[in-house]
């Protein structure tokens, strides 16, 4: 009998963690990058990099994924090392897969995406699951998105837009 009581509590334990589970994805674009083809980060992206790690520094970051150029992978390389995370790196052209993957996190996840000003946007609309008109421009790089969608009796995504670092001009 007394088995029974522990299967049956650890069942309704099991459904009351799964009912209220919110994941949070912050999303960025890369910092301010050089010239070139897979250019590297500037002095002051490296700077932004920096403030991108001390602004999630507390956030519990249990993923991140960056695309394959180095900008991003530079963006993402603060939060790597304080987090001890390794990035998972997507292709640029492949946002449907990573949008596959990034819904795939359904638990209390938090998780970083850096990107570019073309994927962002419809990251953003895809996690959402509706247009959210976002366009970033080819000198802004202090936004800091968040999606928080949390999964209960009703799913609800909510969508925050924030900076960090030095202001983009």
């Amino acid at each position: 009998m007394f088995k029974t009581y522990q299967k049956l509590f650890l069942l309704v334990f099991t459904a009351l963690m799964l009912s209220s589970c919110t994941t949070t994805f912050y999303l960025v674009r890369h910092a301010e990058k050089g010239s070139g083809s897979d250019p590297d980060l500037t002095a002051a992206g490296h700077q932004r990099a920096i403030a991108l790690c001390d602004s999630l520094r507390d956030k519990g970051i249990d993923y991140i994924y960056t695309t394959n150029y180095k900008r991003t992978q530079q963006t993402a390389a603060p939060t790597a090392t304080v987090t001890g995370k390794n990035p998972q790196v997507i292709t640029a052209n492949d946002t449907p897969e990573l949008v596959r993957r990034l819904r795939g996190h359904t638990l209390n996840h938090q998780i970083l995406v850096v990107g570019h000003s073309n994927t962002i946007p419809v990251i953003i609309d895809s996690l959402m699951r509706s247009p959210q008109n976002i366009t970033i421009q080819e000198n802004d790089f202090d936004n800091l998105f968040k999606v928080k969608i949390s999964r209960g009796n009703n799913t609800t995504r909510r969508l925050y837009r924030e900076t960090y670092g030095v202001p983009s001009p």
